[in-house]
């Protein structure tokens, strides 16, 4: 295995700014995996590993350590008594996954197609999308863990799921920094079709396309069509997918924003209903694309950073002549301040950003 030095980690996300990582090395398998562990033990450097770098960004003083870029692939497809088993290695691409399954005409995650990044980060962000997310379809989390030193395998109730968290992301009450990495996913699926109703988009789609058949196939190529149109292609305007989660607030919270805002309880166009939604413990989720636009924030180019905000997708902080992470960061501080200053909450990031 070959140990770079001074690599430039820009060309290792997606939205391609950050300076070098120190020593860089590209990993197979689990056996290459305990080397490059052991070759940072040696020399007393610390360890980040990514997928497809599209959650991450590095400032522009780089990584002191060892930056692992992890391509540990393969995808394995099991039966019994009718419910199928995929296990994936955690460098596969996502959507090759989910095409996978589609393609078996399994149900469970064809709504989840075209999410950018690799089969690890699906279960640290428990990704979701258009009514699924990971925590319908995970089985198990196969990981190497860095206190034990050893490989183990966490079920899907030791993940500690929640809304676009997990035991593997930074932020979660029980994260440990640098305890596990994830090497395999097993999902559990099983033929079908979804049930209306769908989101919005979905049933415009089927609409207009005449479809009355919900099967994987043509529901996943509904989401692609809607994808693509909505959303930027990383590889011609480099972006880290939706930057902030949707926050969650109480209800006396949401009671004192709807008396200042009464629009949150309106329906936008292109909306299939208002910006928030109540949760069963009677808190409230609010759209944080609803909270940038209150802000300015919509379709917005700031000609100081070179970031943008994406025109049909807001979530979406887009570099379009950014020179540096600097940049991104100082883009994304005055958005959190605004929404901060006008609402009295603090955005939190989907994005991992190494300053």
């Amino acid at each position: 295995m070959e140990f770079r030095e001074n690599v430039s980690l820009a060309e290792y996300t997606t939205m391609k700014v950050g300076g070098p990582a120190r020593y860089l090395a590209c990993i197979g398998n689990e056996k290459e995996l305990v080397e490059a562990l052991g070759f940072a033990k040696e020399k007393g450097l610390s360890v980040i590993v990514i997928g497809e770098g599209s959650n991450t960004i590095f400032a522009d003083k780089g990584y002191d350590g060892l930056v692992i870029i992890n391509r540990i692939k393969g995808i394995e497809v099991s039966e019994k008594e009718g419910s199928f088993s995929i296990r994936a290695g955690s460098g596969e691409k996502w959507d090759d996954v989910v095409k996978k399954s589609v393609d078996l005409s399994l149900t469970g995650m064809e709504a989840l197609s075209l999410i950018p990044g690799s089969v690890g980060a699906a279960p640290v962000q428990n990704i979701g999308a258009y009514g699924q997310d990971i925590s319908g379809v995970l089985e198990s989390v196969e990981v190497y863990d860095e206190t034990r030193q050893k490989f183990e395998i966490i079920s899907r109730e030791e993940c500690g799921l929640g809304y676009r968290t997990s035991i593997f992301k930074w932020g979660h009450p029980d994260y440990e920094e640098g305890r596990y990495i994830i090497t395999a996913v097993t999902f559990r699926l099983k033929r079908g079709f979804l049930e209306p109703p769908f989101y919005k988009d979905i049933e415009a789609y089927l609409k207009e396309n005449n479809i009355s058949e919900y099967t994987p196939a043509n529901i996943r190529e509904a989401v692609l069509q809607i994808r693509t149109k909505k959303l930027p292609d990383p590889k011609k305007a480099p972006n880290s997918g939706s930057f902030f989660r949707n926050p969650i607030v109480s209800k006396e919270k949401f009671t004192q924003i709807e008396e200042e805002e009464p629009s949150i309880n309106e329906v936008p166009e292109g909306w299939s209903q208002p910006p928030r939604w109540i949760l069963p413990d009677s808190s409230v989720k609010i759209a944080a694309g609803w909270l940038l636009e209150q802000v300015g924030y919509s379709a917005y180019y700031d000609k100081a950073t070179g970031m943008e905000t994406w025109p049909t997708q807001n979530l979406t902080l887009v570099n379009k002549s950014a020179k540096s992470a600097e940049d991104v960061i100082k883009f994304r501080d005055v958005i959190v301040n605004k929404v901060k200053d006008k609402f009295g909450i603090e955005l939190e990031e989907e994005v991992r950003v190494i300053e």
